[in-house]
């Protein structure tokens, strides 16, 4: 009887449960209302206010790649260079912030401190009061409006950098001792010893700055003008024909297509991104 008692719920737990079930209904309910709006013609969109289209139709997902543009680039174009930014981005991005994470947490220097404050003090920097020095400096450097751009990623400095820091700070020395007992170097101690153990903590990282910077519109704009992104391109087209009528359910089409990855991505490595490990190897 005392077994059964302790299993009942209390009604505080119900009343929680109501309440988190109609919010993740919210968030979920326009995904599910744009994408039976993908099934309507524009004029059934316009006229037909039913949530449920009257006939099923896959006609604006074709017809996205060859409706939807920005500056003269098809659907087909802006995917691919969502592609080779937003992969090239995260490697150069997670792997400077690896090294330098690396260097700063596991050897003693002059200006140690310094770099370390210095990584701080970024993180305070607003993004956007920023662009006006970084359009600057890209332009003096000819890599405005370049694929050349993705040097601009390797900063090594940013929310990467905190995370492998740490991850690294809490790994003992004796790993590097013994590796130097071995035979080995600084380098390969690095790529041999400790990469591997930072392998699950990098990938999460990847994974997080993958999706940050697919659906990042705002840096493809005002850097990469003729290279524009699904996500900075289906923006300029909504922009561009919203003194005409937009075709609701054909931009809707090309949207959802657009998440496809990340939400792919974010469904595979789901427990990898909530469960970061920070600890060492060794255990007491």
């Amino acid at each position: 009887m005392q077994l059964l008692k302790s299993n009942r719920k209390s009604p505080v737990f119900y009343v929680v449960f109501v309440i988190f079930a109609l919010y993740a209904l919210s968030l979920i309910f326009p995904f599910l209302w744009a994408f039976m709006t993908t099934f309507k013609t524009e004029g059934e969109f316009i006229n037909n206010k039913a949530y449920f289209p009257k006939v099923i139709d896959w006609t604006n997902y074709i017809d996205a790649f060859r409706t939807l543009s920005a500056n003269d680039t098809n659907m087909f174009v802006m995917l691919f260079n969502s592609v080779w930014w937003s992969v090239g981005s995260t490697v150069l991005a997670v792997c400077a912030s690896t090294m330098s994470a690396y260097v700063v947490a596991k050897y003693k220097f002059p200006g140690r401190q310094v770099i370390y404050g210095v990584a701080i003090f970024t993180m305070m920097l607003p993004i956007v009061g920023a662009m006006p020095s970084q359009y600057t400096v890209y332009s003096a450097l000819g890599i405005l409006d370049n694929p050349l751009m993705l040097i601009a990623t390797i900063g090594g400095f940013g929310f990467n950098f905190f995370v492998l820091y740490g991850f690294f700070k809490s790994l003992p020395w004796d790993y590097v001792e013994a590796s130097f007992l071995d035979g080995g170097g600084h380098f390969s101690t690095m790529v041999r010893v400790m990469l591997p153990m930072a392998m699950p903590v990098m990938t999460s990282l990847a994974v997080v700055a993958f999706i940050g910077v697919w659906n990042d519109y705002n840096t493809p704009i005002v850097f990469l003008e003729n290279y524009p992104t699904l996500a900075s391109g289906l923006y300029l087209y909504q922009n561009a024909t919203m003194q005409h009528s937009i075709d609701i359910p054909l931009l809707f089409a090309g949207v959802l297509m657009s998440i496809i990855p990340v939400v792919a991505l974010f469904c595979i490595f789901q427990n990898s991104i909530m469960n970061i490990s920070f600890g060492g190897g060794l255990k007491g």
